[in-house]
């Protein structure tokens, strides 16, 4: 599509969203209200700035202090078993019951707050008019704050820089190691002034094989990803140690077909390397597949500044 063609489609993408912005802002239309405390987390942009990584340990944070929480998030482009990646995802890491997966995250909301659980914690909810919350909190991805500098489908945007004035937590994602926030929070704070600010990364736990086994003797890596961050996904297996030998990039939320594992496991091998996903790309890998001969990128949250405030701040009143 060339240049103007795109610019005069971010123009009627920008039109849109200002109306649905003021549809809500003058009470035209109004969110839905649910029953519990109700704490979403979202970004800006379309790709990954690590949503599902921090609503995992913020679940996990409020069950270790003895707070039922529940996840909600959208059924996503679902696979052959009708399901999609994060719903698989969530099934797995949390204790059953605690994921809510499906159409509308607002009815999803209810429901969970319907089953018992005082909080309920929205995969990707700051641009969810529809649902109302008690907290947004927008993740900023440290290597590209602000999404190619474009709304869709220009850029990344999927909401102008300044709807950061609607968020209450804004927190940087994906830092180095050993990397300064300090400037990328005080970018941030120019359109998010009086939102607390705090900074994070994807800590490396290491390696394991597709079967949840740890795994070790990799050294050289074939990066298989449909993620919407390959450059992260990359930038996480160097830390690990890997010498990444090259990758290959499907359209995000992909589910791999068996002929084109076959194709990649003789890419890798060609290369003298390993097929590396991350455990989201795990999720899609062929039930019909063998599960050798692949291994899985572990990492977790980890506060960089400011993690004990927001955890309080999500966990306020319960």
């Amino acid at each position: 599509m060339s240049e103007k063609l795109l610019a005069a489609a971010e123009s009627l993408y920008a039109a849109a969203w200002e109306a649905r912005r003021r549809a809500y802002a003058r009470g035209w239309r109004r969110p839905r209200s649910v029953p519990a405390r109700v704490v979403s987390v979202g970004n800006l942009s379309v790709g990954g700035a690590g949503k599902t990584t921090l609503t995992l340990h913020l679940a996990r944070a409020a069950r270790a202090r003895g707070i039922r929480a529940a996840v909600v998030a959208k059924n996503y482009r679902p696979g052959p078993a009708g399901s999609g990646d994060e719903e698989v995802l969530y099934a797995r890491a949390l204790p059953e019951g605690e994921a809510f997966v499906g159409k509308s995250k607002a009815g999803l909301a209810l429901a969970a707050a319907a089953a018992g659980y005082p909080l309920v914690l929205v995969d990707d909810g700051f641009s969810t008019w529809g649902l109302k919350r008690d907290l947004d909190l927008v993740l900023l991805d440290s290597q590209d704050l602000w999404g190619g500098a474009h709304l869709l489908p220009r850029g990344r945007l999927r909401e102008p820089r300044r709807a950061l004035q609607r968020a209450d937590v804004v927190i940087v994602s994906r830092l180095g190691p050993n990397e300064d926030p300090a400037p990328i929070l005080g970018e941030a704070k120019r359109y998010a002034p009086a939102a607390l600010l705090a900074a994070a990364r994807h800590r490396v736990r290491g390696l394991r094989t597709l079967a949840g086994e740890p795994l070790e003797g990799v050294a050289r890596a074939w990066i298989l990803t449909a993620t919407g961050n390959p450059g992260a996904v990359e930038k996480s297996a160097r830390e690990a140690g890997l010498d990444v030998a090259g990758r290959s990039i499907f359209r995000d939320h992909h589910w791999f077909g068996a002929a084109e594992v076959a194709r990649e496991r003789r890419r890798a091998e060609a290369a003298r390397a390993t097929l590396l996903l991350t455990a989201k790309d795990a999720v899609r890998w062929p039930r019909t597949e063998s599960p050798q001969g692949a291994a899985v990128l572990a990492v977790e949250w980890e506060w960089v500044c400011g993690g004990p405030d927001v955890e309080a701040r999500v966990l306020e009143g319960l």
